[in-house]
């Protein structure tokens, strides 16, 4: 069944790609990928203070340290948006793989727990067309195109161990890189004017790291009843300057010509996550998380960008956990969630910045006690279409396979 699976995702991916024609992600470095996790993603996309026995966390290095087995993790997503503005209402959809997570114990009485993984890091995907007209002008009748497509990926290799009191901390060293492909075209409608365009190519890459910290459980001090696994956690995304290639072109009816080549940086600005949770009554989780970015900060060749600014994000989540894990009826050994976010998101457009509300769900099928199907849904509602601007209704599915393994297992002679 699990090769079954792996084929299917390989197939969806394949036939079912498209762009996703967000022109928001036009600005910065694209939409932000908050988190790889599918059970994440059901509750609210952060997680940073979640520590559990089958997922990797991928925001949060230090809740490795409970690790007993081997991990794997694959995530699929299917993305359909809805834009509108005052006139016309466009759909479009895409499905992309999300990437790989490996992890495993080194020592599980020292908490230490070793991972590495690929993931998106953030999105570019958007394509639109604009028709102008003028009967006073020769060039009376042409169409404006932009398209763009990349993003950035990373590429982590961490580590976590636990310290006195019963705290943990973790680490990783990240790498960067990816590509900006941007394409700006005009189109006429007649024989007499030939079409042009202009691509513009970011190659960006370069290193960071990720520290995260994360407490024990703090009701074995405040002895609150019915409250347990009341955890804490924080981390931080710290990036260098990452270089970054461009090679600007020209491309028109009879040649390709580059127009410029040069090389510079992108500076990206720090990133802190911070989260609360707590189990009541040993089955109902409830999560709270914060994330934010200094965005007015990003440079791109040393310039900044009047249409980003400061971002961040709230998001809250519950879910309901099985009485029993090893009980013989399937579905009560599934895990259902459900969560809500607010985001104020990078982008900002004569003057009104641009908000995001995502309704989140999600739910864990058991494959065997060792290994789950997680998949979540979410609906967001962006934008607005005050001063020409857009306003995005965006449906996103995510799937994930979760496989837990005994390797590297030692035996006393």
């Amino acid at each position: 069944m699990i090769k079954n699976i792996l084929v299917l995702f390989i197939i969806i991916a394949s036939f079912t790609n498209a762009q996703s024609s967000s022109p928001y992600s036009r600005y910065g470095i694209g939409d932000l990928k908050y988190s790889f996790s599918t059970r994440y993603q059901g509750l609210g996309q952060l997680g940073v203070s979640l520590q559990d026995k089958f997922h990797i966390s991928t925001i949060n290095p230090a809740a490795w340290s409970n690790f007993d087995r081997t991990k794997i993790e694959f995530a699929l997503s299917y993305n359909s948006l809805f834009i509108s503005d005052l006139k016309n209402k466009i759909f479009s959809a895409e499905t992309e793989v999300e990437g790989v997570n490996f992890g495993f114990p080194i020592s599980s009485d020292l908490g230490i727990g070793f991972a590495a993984g690929l993931i998106p890091f953030s999105r570019v995907s958007y394509q639109s067309k604009q028709n102008f007209s003028n009967p006073d002008s020769m060039f009376n009748n042409y169409d404006l195109i932009l398209e763009g497509k990349g993003g950035l990926s990373r590429l982590f290799i961490g580590s976590s161990v636990k310290i006195p009191f019963d705290w943990s901390i973790g680490a990783t060293l990240d790498y960067y890189f990816g590509n900006f492909k941007y394409l700006s075209a005009i189109s006429f409608n007649n024989e007499t004017n030939f079409p042009s365009e202009y691509n513009l190519l970011y190659n960006p890459s370069g290193i960071g790291t990720t520290l995260g910290i994360l407490s024990p459980d703090l009701n074995t001090l405040l002895r609150i009843e019915n409250l347990s696994n009341l955890k804490f956690g924080a981390s931080l995304n710290v990036f260098s300057k990452f270089k970054t290639d461009s090679v600007v072109t020209s491309v028109s009816s009879v040649l390709l010509d580059t127009i410029a080549q040069y090389s510079d940086y992108m500076s990206l600005p720090t990133k802190f996550n911070f989260g609360l949770s707590f189990i009541l009554k040993e089955r109902y989780l409830f999560t709270f998380d914060y994330s934010s970015q200094n965005f007015s900060e990003y440079k791109i060749f040393s310039k900044t960008s009047d249409n980003l600014q400061n971002s961040y994000k709230l998001s809250t989540g519950f879910e309901l956990q099985p009485l029993n894990e090893l009980s013989s009826n399937f579905w009560e050994r599934v895990l259902w969630r459900i969560g809500l976010s607010y985001e104020k998101t990078p982008y900002r457009f004569s003057g009104i910045g641009i908000n995001q509300y995502s309704f989140f769900g999600g739910f864990s099928f058991p494959i065997n006690p060792d290994n789950l199907i997680d998949i979540s849904v979410q609906y967001s509602m962006r934008g607005t279409n005050e001063k020409n601007l857009i306003k995005e209704d965006f449906f996103k599915l995510n799937l994930s396979l979760v496989f837990n393994e005994l390797w590297f297992l030692r035996f006393e002679k």
